[in-house]
């Protein structure tokens, strides 16, 4: 039996938001030669394919197979458990009728027990995965505010936009993605801090 309750929302991450707009009034208004400005108007911008940066992002790709991983054990046991409950009703049908009133409502409240005990493993893994999975959308989210701001500040742009499934970005000219940037930045930040983190 398997429970939708436990399957990733890994579409959540993937339209999650990836905005970072901010003006810098003070800047020059010149801006690199490889990048164009709005014409007429001095503003540099430029903006990230939301889902095309996730899947490319190794960070976000480690912590999803985790996530799935323990997603699909999760469910493993819930299926057990649940095969199990629905051998010891079936085995509470055949012997009932030799049963006292007695014994029949013993068997009904441990039935009842166990049936609560299959919800409650159900929920509170479920929630689990739901408070790692928001974790990494902030943590996700974190690193890309961070990388962004690195970027605006080293290429002076004035806006940095998301162009995706959820975003109010419709069309854009493909002169101003920067989504491969973003990824080899994001990329080495994270093969940097790990191999700090094995020097440690």
């Amino acid at each position: 039996m398997k429970n939708r309750a436990f399957r990733l929302s890994l579409l959540a991450v993937a339209s999650a938001s990836i905005i970072s707009v901010s003006c810098n009034e003070a800047q020059s208004a010149s801006t690199p030669a490889s990048q164009p400005k709005s014409e007429g108007s001095g503003i540099s911008m430029a903006y990230v394919h939301s889902d095309s940066l996730l899947a490319k992002y190794e960070l976000h790709q480690m912590y999803k197979s985790q996530l799935e991983e323990k997603a699909k054990e999760i469910e493993s046991e819930l299926q057990r458990r649940s095969a199990l409950f629905q051998e010891n009703v079936a085995n509470f049908e055949k012997s009932a009728g030799s049963m006292s009133q007695a014994q029949i409502q013993q068997e009904q409240m441990e039935l009842q027990q166990l049936q609560q005990n299959l919800m409650r493993y159900r929920d509170e893994r479920g929630q689990e995965l739901a408070d790692e999975e928001q974790g990494l959308n902030e943590l996700i989210m974190a690193d890309m505010d961070s990388i962004l701001k690195i970027i605006q500040e080293r290429e002076g742009y004035d806006f940095i936009f998301s162009y995706g499934p959820a975003s109010e970005l419709l069309l854009a000219n493909p002169a101003y993605d920067i989504t491969d940037i973003v990824v080899k930045d994001l990329n080495e930040a994270y093969q940097k801090n790990k191999a700090s983190k094995k020097e440690d």
